[in-house]
């Protein structure tokens, strides 16, 4: 089974908008159980204390998932799809010629492995040392994590910007998964935008054209964000500003 970026993401919000989740270091989307928790305690005895251990068993029964970081990618790759029946929630193990690796494996074996986050395409991953998540577009990613709601949840990369009501992080590095088809939106989007007569560079991020702040303050002077949202909007496109990085997309 070979998927694509689009279907990679379209899984992962679905597990984080529609299932409840828990991170246990060494799970790919298994149940919590009893026999799960004393499996992984004798594995990695530093990180399952007497207290994380008392937290997982309230959720014994509850149909909670659990995930690791990598975990996450490789359930999903290994066709996780939520069966609370299963040990691994449906996920076969190293199945559709995934193998069983680390986050710090994976992104070595990544393509396109950069430090640029200004071209990232969304199904990429992001790493940092012992971490990984996945880009989901519009300055988001997915990851599962123990930190701020524990499991997996939506986050800001904070290498494109902060995201009002957001955690964020800061990666080191992104890259694209060997088993993933990254498909390419053939919609046509302008990479210049004409205005009063004039082309100015644009450049296409997730899908969209936007235009860098010290070219909107050339185009339109101080009011750039409210003549900006008029001009596009006339030619029919869809307008978001950025307050953060102060940039204008347009979709």
């Amino acid at each position: 089974m070979s998927i694509t970026n689009k279907e990679l993401i379209t899984k992962l919000k679905d597990i984080k908008d529609n299932y409840t989740t828990t991170y246990m270091w060494g799970m790919f989307g298994g149940p919590v159980t009893e026999s799960k928790i004393q499996e992984k305690t004798r594995q990695y005895p530093s990180f399952y204390t007497s207290s994380r251990q008392a937290t997982l068993r309230k959720m014994i029964g509850k149909n909670v998932y659990a995930f690791d970081c990598i975990g996450l990618i490789k359930g999903v790759l290994w066709g996780w799809n939520g069966d609370p029946k299963h040990p691994h929630g449906g996920a076969r193990y190293q199945s559709n010629n995934v193998p069983d690796i680390d986050a710090n494996v994976t992104i070595n074996r990544c393509k396109d492995v950069s430090a640029d986050f200004s071209k990232i395409v969304p199904g990429s991953a992001v790493w940092l040392p012992g971490h990984i998540g996945i880009y989901i577009g519009d300055g988001r990613v997915i990851e599962a994590t123990p930190s701020w709601k524990d499991g997996v949840q939506e986050t800001a990369c904070l290498n494109i910007g902060s995201i009002a009501g957001l955690p964020g992080r800061r990666w080191t590095k992104h890259g694209k998964l060997p088993w993933i088809e990254y498909v390419v939106e053939s919609n046509a989007i302008p990479t210049t935008i004409t205005f009063q007569n004039r082309k100015y560079p644009a450049e296409i991020r997730d899908g969209k054209t936007v235009v860098q702040a010290k070219v909107l303050v050339d185009m339109l002077g101080a009011n750039t964000e409210i003549e900006f949202r008029r001009f596009a909007e006339a030619l029919g496109y869809q307008v978001h500003y950025n307050s953060i990085t102060k940039e204008v997309s347009m979709k």
